[in-house]
């Protein structure tokens, strides 16, 4: 009475390549705009969703990066020292609802993000 098991089908089970969109999304508000960027420019498969998810992390990162110097001139009104972390803590919150977008198959668009990069 040798019963067989149906297989088993993981769906959206992530790989080594969607790890690389983990590692664009959570290392950006960490490290800055360069580790996105060049996973982004290094990545050439065909992954739509993580290519979308690169783009995305990529934008929001060049994004913040560009804000943070907007902030460093609103110190010197005094503005910057409460603007500055919150953004930041913004801009990490976003990122960790990007990575689970990605992790559930979902695309995201982080919010207040201008679109450097179009697919």
């Amino acid at each position: 009475m040798d019963e067989q098991q149906p297989p088993v089908h993981i769906l959206n089970s992530p790989g080594p390549d969607r790890q690389l969109g983990t590692l664009a999304h959570i290392l950006g508000p960490i490290l800055g705009f360069l580790v996105p960027l060049i996973i982004y420019a290094t990545y050439d498969k065909g992954d739509e969703l993580l290519k979308s998810h690169l783009i995305q992390a990529t934008n929001a990162s060049i994004t913040f990066t560009i804000a943070a110097i907007v902030h460093s001139f609103l110190m010197v009104l005094l503005i910057g020292c409460l603007t500055f972390p919150i953004h930041w803590v913004l801009y990490l919150i976003w990122a960790l609802n990007a990575n689970s977008a990605l992790n559930a198959g979902q695309e995201y668009q982080y919010p207040l993000t201008i679109q450097f990069i179009s697919a």
